[in-house]
Parts: C-alpha cells; structure tokens; sequence
C-alpha cells in the first residue's frame, strides 16, 4: 500500500508567497495606467439631452500586456444629470451608462473592442489606433432636453472604471479586498447653466 504525500504548511505557505508576488506585479504594471477624459460636452441632439466625451488610457503598453495575457477588459461610464439647488442637495433628473468590452485574440493578432449600439466589433492590430477610435467619442443619451429649465444652474457627473470582467465568483471572493480595476477610477463634474 502507498502512501500519499500531503503538502506541508511550509510549501503552502511558499506556494501562497509567489501568488501573492504574482498579484502584487500585475498590479503595480497596472498601476501605471490612468484615464483622460476629453472634452466632455452636453449637446442637444435631435431634441435629447446628450453627453459627449472621449476616454483615453495612459500607459498603453501595460494595457496590451494584459489583454495579451488573457485578461478581458472592460470600460464602465457612468453619468448622472442634477439640478443644482440650495441646501437641501440636488435632485437627480437623469442618469445613463455604457458599457464597452476589450479583447485580444492571440489566433488573429488582433484587438477587439465593443461599443454599446454599434454593430459588430472593432478590430485593430495596434491598441493606440483601435481606442482611438472606439473611445476616441462616446455618447450617452441622458434624456429629453425638454428636462432643463432656463435660468438653472445643472451638474454632469461622469464616472470611468475600466476594469477585468470574467473573474470567476469563488476566486472573486477569495480575494473579496482585491481590486480588478486596471486603471484607478475617475469622475468628473461639469457645471453649466441653461
């Protein structure tokens, strides 16, 4: 009869340590990535209330170095429309998001991005070119412009994350205090007056 070999605290506890460093790696590679946010305009379209923006990453080539690895990005905006008011706070009059997913197959050589109401996806072999043209402009339609009221003061909040998607749930809470935003979040406010 054999026996079998259990591992020992030790080679847990090292197998543990080179986990943590591998974390702690991509997440400085990370680290170095930021988002710009570019001319952030409300327009009215058509009689709609719409915010206009472009989103850019700094630190590119760390991006790629993910995608390439086999992570699948994602980049969440999220805006909120509020009239301004005394001291009672501002009442919320619109919000909307938009989600667009970023890939790389490693068969073609190539990056895919997804943008929320356009058809199919845009593929690029250079990363730089494809956002540029994917996030380059992007629009979220807040509602009826009909909404504002002359003479007020209103606020556009927008908030950016781009982050990984497809984490499996028992690896997601494992690490429950693990962020898997690769760039810090950012918000952004306009102030205008109608």
């Amino acid at each position: 009869m054999q026996r079998t070999r259990r591992p020992t605290l030790a080679a847990t506890t090292v197998l543990a340590l080179a986990l943590a460093q591998v974390l702690v790696l991509w997440t400085s590679a990370a680290a170095a990535q930021s988002l710009v946010l570019s001319n952030l305009v409300v327009d009215n379209k058509a009689g709609s209330l719409t915010a206009r923006f472009g989103v850019s990453v700094d630190g590119v080539a760390e991006l790629a170095e993910s995608l390439q690895s086999g992570a699948t990005l994602a980049l969440t905006c999220k805006a909120k429309l509020s009239r301004k008011s005394g001291l009672f706070g501002s009442p919320q009059l619109a919000a909307a998001e938009l989600t667009s997913r970023l890939k790389y197959d490693a068969l073609t050589k190539e990056y895919s991005l997804l943008l929320p109401g356009r058809e199919g996806q845009l593929k690029n072999t250079g990363l730089q070119e494809l956002l540029r043209a994917g996030w380059g402009e992007l629009t979220l339609d807040m509602g009826s412009w009909q909404m504002l009221e002359r003479d007020r003061e209103y606020t556009l909040t927008l908030d950016t994350r781009l982050h990984q998607t497809d984490i499996p749930n028992w690896f997601r809470r494992t690490l429950f205090f693990w962020s898997w935003d690769v760039a810090p979040s950012a918000s952004y406010q306009l102030h205008f007056k109608y």
